[in-house]
């Protein structure tokens, strides 16, 4: 792991580590493996899963605990995060795979301005991780984190891991998240977004690369005037399968949530997104939208987008939309008609498709770039 935040890196010492441990155990001890017939996992071949090839048995996971120092937040702190992840973990497999094989859970305190942070998954081995970013009561950070995969033997290997972004009273989080994988790579992966009163997270996820992947990201607004946005790109080539699993939970009045993601697939990739708005009975004032765009460019590929809204009280707005199409043809034979050639006319398209959503987040201009160079090296030519 690479960051420039190393002095406000920390890791829970051995034994609260441990301590914790035991009580994500007796959760853990309840939990089933998930199966194809499960409803957020009905689209993942889950059933036809090599797991002895994974090197990864489900029903023997070892865990180890942590014995470096906890000493950057209070103890008072460190209970509250603690508590939160025991509170907000789905009750999914992967997720608390990752918080009972994980070595050591890393927290990370983060600081005003911009920060960056880089972490590497190498070899064949099954990898698990649980990271926790905070940000304190009052404070702005735009953040980035990189995901990289360095594997490179012909074997299927996996992650699991639980992400956890925590910003507190009046704060506002901008989050760029940048994954990439091997086309070998089974990635089970859990996000976590906490936001308090007042307080705002921007999450932009950009997942490139990978063979099979398992995204649930859920959000809880828990105090009044509370927000989040969700939006990225998916960009998908070969035979690669992602399926996100997007939710979110308004807990307190005068909320706001929004979701506004886009897919492209290309050869015989296959992209699922599942987005759910969930509003409890007597909240008042809340707002929420989602929506998901698609676009294919191979009749061998694959989209499907699946909203749901989940509305139990009256003083909301809630609005969902969901489209899945390929190139404009109309838009197409005019770009034509103006002398592009075809291979022209279809990447200005699909540039034109995705390139609202880069150039809305809020990181420099050569950052964009990076991702746009990155969502075409797939798109065109790669696997």
């Amino acid at each position: 792991m690479n960051s420039s935040l190393t002095k406000n890196r920390l890791v829970l010492t051995k034994e609260k580590h441990l301590s914790f441990k035991n009580s994500v155990l007796e959760i853990w001890n309840q939990l089933e493996f998930p199966k194809e017939s499960d409803e957020s996992w009905r689209k993942f071949p889950i059933g036809s899963v090599d797991w002895k090839e994974l090197q990864f048995d489900p029903k023997e996971i070892s865990t180890t605990g942590s014995e470096n120092d906890d000493s950057i937040l209070s103890a008072e702190i460190i209970d509250s995060i603690l508590t939160a992840i025991l509170k907000y973990t789905p009750k999914d497999y992967f997720a608390y795979l990752s918080l009972v094989a994980a070595a050591n859970y890393e927290i990370f305190l983060l600081d005003e301005g911009d920060s960056f942070f880089s972490f590497e998954e190498e070899g064949d081995q099954p990898k698990h991780s649980v990271r926790i970013f905070y940000l304190q009561k009052g404070k702005t950070s735009k953040t980035q984190i990189q995901i990289q995969n360095n594997h490179t033997s012909d074997h299927l290997h996996m992650s699991s891991s639980l992400d956890f972004f925590i910003a507190e009273d009046n704060s506002y989080l901008e989050i760029l998240d940048k994954e990439t994988s091997d086309y070998d790579l089974y990635r089970f992966r859990n996000v976590c977004l906490l936001t308090q009163t007042d307080s705002h997270i921007k999450y932009h996820y950009y997942p490139i690369g990978g063979f099979r992947s398992k995204l649930f990201l859920d959000a809880h607004l828990l105090g009044k005037g509370a927000e989040v946005t969700v939006d990225g790109v998916s960009a998908l080539g070969g035979r690669n399968l992602k399926d996100l699993d997007m939710e979110m939970y308004h807990h307190a009045d005068h909320t706001t949530s929004k979701i506004s993601y886009k897919a492209i697939v290309t050869d015989k990739s296959h992209h699922v997104f599942t987005g759910n708005l969930i509003i409890p009975p007597n909240l008042k004032k809340v707002t929420a939208h989602q929506e998901s765009f698609n676009l294919s460019l191979n009749k061998k590929a694959r989209a499907e987008a699946n909203p749901k809204l989940e509305v139990l009280a009256e003083d909301v707005s809630c609005t969902h939309g969901a489209t899945v199409g390929d190139i404009d043809e109309e838009q197409y034979f005019y770009l034509l008609s103006r002398g592009l050639t075809p291979e022209d006319s279809k990447a200005l398209l699909v540039t034109a498709f995705y390139g609202e959503t880069i150039h809305s987040i809020g990181f420099s201009e050569a950052v964009k770039l990076d991702l746009e160079t990155r969502i075409k090296e797939i798109l065109v030519g790669g696997k």
